[in-house]
């Protein structure tokens, strides 16, 4: 049995590895995705992990790049966007990318997992295609 004694100990010396634990994983550095463009990632050294809120209706141009000895893209640099379907914010860190509604818990289980696909299609009459398909985690 613990006397009052040992266990206030004990709890300083929880509480202790919890402030420890937390000091080891910075803050991350806020922006929002419409200040990217005007500068406000001069301060971002990349020792910390990034939060970026998207707003609805935000739009992120995507690059897209192939290199191969045997085939090509045409056109060279195709134009793709992502557009912000409501209001988020997505974390980079070392774990990866990761979504939030709220912008604090990025931990959350998806009720759907992710996947990515790549093959190549073909139906009678039509030309054979190459499928790329990305379905994002649904929270």
């Amino acid at each position: 049995m613990f006397d009052v004694v040992k266990t206030s100990r004990f709890a300083g010396g929880l509480s202790l590895l919890w402030l420890l634990g937390c000091a080891s994983s910075p803050e991350p550095f806020r922006v929002r995705y419409a200040e990217i463009g005007s500068g406000a990632l001069k301060d971002f050294t990349g020792a910390a992990p990034l939060v970026v809120e998207f707003e609805k209706g935000d739009r992120l141009p995507v690059h897209f790049s192939f290199t191969s000895g045997d085939f090509e893209l045409d056109p060279k640099v195709p134009k793709f966007e992502l557009v912000a379907k409501q209001h988020c914010f997505v974390r980079f860190d070392g774990d990866g990318i990761r979504v939030s509604q709220n912008g604090e818990h990025f931990d959350e289980k998806p009720r759907v997992p992710g996947s990515f696909q790549v093959g190549l299609g073909a139906q009678r009459g039509q030309p054979s295609r190459l499928n790329v398909i990305i379905v994002a985690p649904q929270r």
